[in-house]
Formats: structure tokens, C-alpha cells, sequence
């Protein structure tokens, strides 16, 4: 096997107070990401703590919805009055629309080229209300934008998608909407996944993606499905470890490469994860789509998307960005990814 899954395992003990200061003992794994190197803590034991704080409390929900529906610039009523529009040479008509999503800039973007989508009408929706049909109009047109981007500006050559929804995942609007980011350099991540997998291949003379999903396949236990061309499993090593799930677009590195099929398979494909985490109680998350470079076709890389849930929106402010993964850009994992495909199955 060409992809190597490191598992260090270790004991903890200590005379835990709850059980009379009897002898307590739990295992912990350190994993290692075959590709980046990049290290993940799995204590499972955290799973029955944290997974209280994953849901909401109703009354907080409820304040917090209404509250902010009065004064949102998102809603169908003020979107066309209180949010920016595109200079001409983007696009004359200064806001795209397409069914219930609209697009413009962001008005004040985390890169030099930045956009919002509005997902919904609805200025609120449970997680399993995000329709594969919302979120394709979302990311036909977050595609069209970054497509115009490249064309107008000789500087853009790397893009991203994310989802921040609500306060625990970021968002300082409840409306559902996206991020459309646009730059000169790579992410982080985007170049440690672009020049492992570069490398990966170098060494190796295979595609590791491509080679990855034959090997998740083959061993069952972290591979959910597909929908049409995208692949979805729990990544060995998650990134953030709360019911993170990772999807994979085999054979396609950029944003002029996707197809409509593509789109809807990861529109999909999302739908059913959000279906997924609202089982679960989840009401926020995060997701994101990392490309490859946008002007070169790169055959050792496919377009990644990442989604993890976040915490609930609660009393105790309580957020899993705590030093370890934000400070020390560890990974973390409240349970075995193992567990997390086998709940997430069977909305596949």
C-alpha cells in the first residue's frame, strides 16, 4: 500500500474523582495524515462531553434569529438596497441573482477579491433545509464569479468556497450565505494539499487521491459514497474532528473544469452531510472548497471539500477553537472517524 495510516496508541490514568478516586483508565490515538504530515489527536472519550454542546438552547435560538431578522441587509427585502455591487468591468449589472441566491462583494473581504452569496430567502434554516437546489445556485454563480475574476485580473490564480453558518462557525450574520475568495497565493492548506500531492505522485508514479478513494474503498471503514462524481469520507487525521467529513473530486483540479453535474453532486452531496449533522443536533458549520491553481490544469491534484460541525449556540459561548487546532494548527478528533462514516452511511 502506498498510503501509509500511522496509529500511535497511548493509555491515560488517572484516580478519577467521579468514580471515588478508583484507578480510570482510556485510550488515546495520535494519527498522522498520510499526505501533509500533519498531526491529529483522537480521544474519543471527549464524544459524550462535547456532544451536549453541539445543540442549541431553543430560547437562545429563537432570540438570536429574531432579533437579528429586523436589521439583516441579507433578507429579500433589503438585499437589493443595503449591500454592495460589482464595479462594471466585473459585472455591469452590479449583483448576479439566480433562483433564491444573490451575489456581491463583500464589504469588507477577507482577500482583495471577495464575494457573498446569499443561500435562502429565509433568513433561518435548519440544517436539513439546505436543499441540494439552494446550494447549486449558490455555487453556479460563486463559479461565474470566480471565472469573471480570472478573466478581468491577471493577479487572481487561486480561489476558495466557505460556509460559516452562524455565530459558532464565525458568522456574524444569521443568514445563510457564502464566501467567495479570490487571491495571488494559495491558502494554507490549499498549498500543503497541492505540493504533498505534487510530491506524492513524484515518488510514488500514482495519482494519491485517486488512490486514496480505491484504498478508503477497499478497507470500508471511513468511506461514506459518492454522489455522482464525488467521493465523501471521514478524513483519517480530521483537521477539526467534530463529525468532519471530506469530500473529493477525482480527475478535476479548478474552477473551469466543473461541470453543472459537478456542481449538483456537490450540492448534494452537502445537503445530505447538513442532513446528516441536523440528526445529530448540529445547527452550525463550516465547509469549504479548495481548488487547485485557476489558470493550469493539475494532474496531481482533485478539488477538495472539508465540512465539520461546530458548536451549538447556547449561553456559554462555548467555541472547540481552543489553543491546540487554532494556535498549534494541531488537529483534534472527539471520536474515531470510523464512527463518523458509519453514522454519516446512512444519508448516502
Amino acid at each position: 500500500m502506498t498510503i501509509k495510516f500511522s496509529i500511535t496508541e497511548r493509555e491515560v490514568r488517572i484516580l478519577n474523582p467521579l468514580k471515588n478516586f478508583e484507578l480510570d483508565t482510556w485510550k488515546i490515538q495520535y494519527r498522522t495524515d498520510p499526505l501533509t504530515g500533519r498531526n491529529t489527536t483522537v480521544i474519543p472519550k471527549l464524544y459524550e462531553y462535547w456532544i451536549r454542546f453541539l445543540r442549541s438552547e431553543a430560547d437562545i435560538l429563537k432570540r438570536l434569529v429574531l432579533e437579528s431578522r429586523g436589521r439583516c441587509p441579507f433578507c429579500p427585502e433589503s438585499v437589493l438596497s443595503k449591500t454592495p455591487k460589482f464595479p462594471p468591468e466585473e459585472f455591469e449589472e452590479g449583483r448576479l441573482v439566480k433562483g433564491e441566491a444573490v451575489a456581491f462583494p463583500n464589504l469588507i473581504g477577507h482577500a482583495d477579491k471577495s464575494a457573498v452569496i446569499t443561500v435562502s430567502k429565509e433568513h433561518f434554516l435548519y440544517l436539513n433545509r439546505f436543499t441540494p437546489n439552494l446550494i447549486y445556485d449558490a455555487l453556479s454563480l460563486a463559479k461565474t464569479i470566480i471565472e469573471k475574476w480570472c478573466e478581468v485580473y491577471n493577479h487572481v490564480n487561486y480561489a476558495f468556497i466557505t460556509f460559516n453558518y452562524l455565530p459558532p462557525a464565525g458568522s456574524t450574520i444569521v443568514h445563510p450565505h457564502i464566501q467567495v475568495l479570490a487571491r495571488d497565493r494559495p491558502t494554507t492548506l490549499q498549498k500543503l494539499l497541492i505540493d504533498n500531492s505534487i510530491k506524492f505522485c513524484w515518488e510514488n508514479s500514482v495519482d494519491y487521491w485517486t488512490e486514496l478513494i480505491r484504498v478508503e474503498k477497499e478497507l470500508g471503514v471511513r468511506y461514506i459514497g459518492s454522489t455522482g462524481p464525488v467521493e465523501w469520507l471521514a478524513p483519517f487525521a480530521p483537521l477539526r474532528g467534530i463529525l468532519e467529513i471530506q469530500g473529493i473530486l477525482l480527475g478535476k483540479s479548478t474552477v473551469s473544469e466543473l461541470s453543472d453535474d459537478d456542481l449538483i453532486s456537490i450540492s448534494d452531496g452537502l445537503s445530505r452531510i447538513l442532513s446528516f449533522y441536523h440528526s445529530m443536533g448540529v445547527l452550525s458549520f463550516n465547509a469549504a472548497i479548495l481548488f487547485g491553481p485557476l489558470k493550469t490544469k493539475l494532474h496531481e491534484y482533485s478539488i477538495n471539500i472539508r465540512v465539520t460541525a461546530r458548536m451549538g449556540v447556547s449561553h456559554l459561548s462555548f467555541t472547540d477553537a481552543w489553543a491546540l487546532p487554532y494556535m498549534l494548527w494541531d488537529g483534534e478528533a472527539i471520536e474515531y472517524p470510523e464512527e463518523t462514516a458509519k453514522k454519516a452511511k446512512k444519508f448516502f
